[in-house]
């Protein structure tokens, strides 16, 4: 049987007790009857309780305080008391008693004369539901509103961070398209080298933009992967610190490198997201440094089976109030125009997911006006023998002779056909270009053997598009070499390019290492 606590709050010990004879009449539910004859007496029991009393039965006017004085000390209830009350009066009319004790949120009220068993139990029962409905009606209020909030609050954030995408992105268009206009009109500007390295600088920073933007729609819509593989991190390290020394010595910076011998050789973990985080941090904290030193040391925990970096600078630090949004991608609107910091802050909300998503975390573990450290943890597992971490060829160290090769580039857009066109004749390639896969065939077809050596396969083309291109040529039985050039980065779809049976994936925008680099493989 249920048992309910109530309390009967009544200055006459004669109707105190007429309620607790007709609660204990009742042969449903079990009732605990707590008693007090003053309003402060009553509230006492209800502290003492713990808040544990189901019901109150609460005479209207007491020696000390009346009804709705009582319900007030109780403490706000978003309109509703936050114990059930029933009114009993005796002095007062009905209506005028009900009223103004409805008025503060009451459950119910009846007459000190109408006090019988059945009567009081249904109001005892009926108040109780009551309340129950109405506070769970209130938290769905309050849920539903909070949710409104934070549907506004994001709003208001993507839409900063749009206007602030779209200026980041306008501005190294406008360098690139503003160099290239200026040599259009004068070839032999003295500046060209100045412009075209100004034109390469921007082209590189849009790039970095757009794929940190690609990963913040992936791990938003939970489609990034990771690609764990064994490598050396220690040479990934020093490789990627090597690539800031320049930078840093520009700006009279010191960048120090300590791997701690605790490192192994040889671990197991995504290559790529790890030197992702690692220029991020790094990057970081050369651009917001004017003067001392960056220095990244790097120390393995054994107990954790994890890499842990930790990057510092002995710049002037994040002002406080920024930090509880600095990983966020859709606050970072407000976060730019305060410190007037340049970049959208992408890297940092990226890097921690990241590293979240390789079991680890990054945070700030220290900020003031001596500088800022941030210290990144991935899981990773340690490999018993050293093995080659290269990872490919360095970037910019390899060049290639294709004299004589025989390359078909396969691509709609007059742009990529001059450009290939360009790069693989520099390196003496004899270049066809074809603008679709039905070209292609044909070309094949009216050859006899084929002169072809390779295909640049661009994979989305009108008419045919490389991947039917790619399978007819399988299924006619050629096996020339088909390189796939794509945009389309995502491990799904290279599978699917190898699936149709293309050789190699290169990815646009066009690595000049990496396609020379493919096509030495293929031929």
């Amino acid at each position: 049987m249920e048992t309910r606590n109530i309390l009967i709050v009544d200055d006459a010990a004669a109707d105190r007790e007429s309620v607790a004879i007709a609660l204990r009449r009742d042969t449903k539910v079990r009732y605990k009857i707590f008693e007090a004859s003053t309003g402060q007496a009553g509230l006492d029991q209800i502290a003492e309780l713990e808040d544990a009393v189901d019901l109150v039965f609460l005479d209207f006017g007491l020696p000390d305080m009346d009804a709705n004085d009582f319900i007030e000390h109780m403490g706000p209830g978003h309109g509703v008391p936050l114990i059930p009350i029933v009114v009993l009066t005796g002095s007062m009319s009905p209506d005028t008693a009900g009223m103004a004790a409805l008025q503060h949120g009451v459950q119910d009220f009846f007459t000190k004369d109408e006090v019988t068993s059945s009567v009081v139990s249904r109001i005892a029962h009926n108040a109780i539901e009551r309340h129950r409905l109405l506070q769970r009606l209130i938290e769905s209020e309050q849920q539903a509103s909070k949710a409104v909030e934070k549907a506004v609050r994001a709003d208001r954030a993507k839409s900063q961070f749009l206007a602030l995408i779209s200026h980041e992105l306008r501005t190294p268009l406008t360098a690139i398209l503003g160099f290239c206009r200026l040599l259009e009109q004068d070839p032999d500007n003295g500046d060209r080298t100045k412009m075209l390295r100004m034109v390469i600088d921007s082209g590189e920073h849009l790039e970095e933009l757009l794929n940190d933007l690609i990963d913040i729609a992936k791990i938003e819509a939970g489609t990034l992967e990771l690609d764990p593989v064994e490598f050396d991190p220690r040479e990934l390290i020093r490789s990627t610190v090597a690539l800031f020394e320049g930078r840093a010595s520009d700006k009279g910076l010191e960048l120090i490198l300590d791997i701690d011998v605790s490192t192994p050789p040889a671990i197991r973990t995504d290559r790529v997201r790890l030197r992702q985080i690692l220029v991020n941090l790094i990057g970081n904290a050369i651009k917001f440094t004017e003067t001392g030193a960056v220095e990244c040391h790097v120390q393995w925990n054994s107990e954790q089976a994890s890499l842990e970096i930790t990057v510092s600078d002995t710049g002037s630090g994040i002002p406080e109030p920024l930090v509880p949004n600095l990983f966020s991608p859709f606050n970072q609107g407000e976060i730019s125009s305060e410190q007037k910091r340049e970049g959208v802050g992408l890297g940092l909300a990226i890097s921690k997911q990241l590293a979240e998503m390789m079991g680890g975390d990054l945070c700030v573990a220290h900020t003031d006006s001596t500088g800022t450290e941030f210290v990144a943890t991935v899981a990773a597992t340690s490999v018993a023998s050293p093995i080659d971490s290269t990872g490919g060829t360095s970037r910019g160290t390899y060049e290639t002779d294709l004299s004589g090769i025989r390359i078909v580039v396969a691509d709609d857009t007059p742009a990529n056909q001059f450009l290939l066109e360009r790069l693989l004749t520099r390196q003496g390639a004899r270049v066809t270009i074809v603008a679709n896969g039905s070209e292609l065939l044909d070309f094949i077809d009216n050859s006899d053997p084929p002169e072809v050596d390779v295909i640049l396969m661009d994979m989305l083309m009108p008419v045919m598009n490389g991947f039917d291109a790619t399978r007819e040529l399988r299924q006619r039985g050629h096996q020339i070499p088909v390189i796939a050039v794509t945009a389309a980065a995502s491990r799904d779809n290279q599978s699917v390019c190898i699936d149709a049976g293309c050789d190699i994936v290169v990815t646009k925008p066009i690595d000049l290492v990496e396609l020379y680099f493919a096509i030495d493989k293929v031929t």
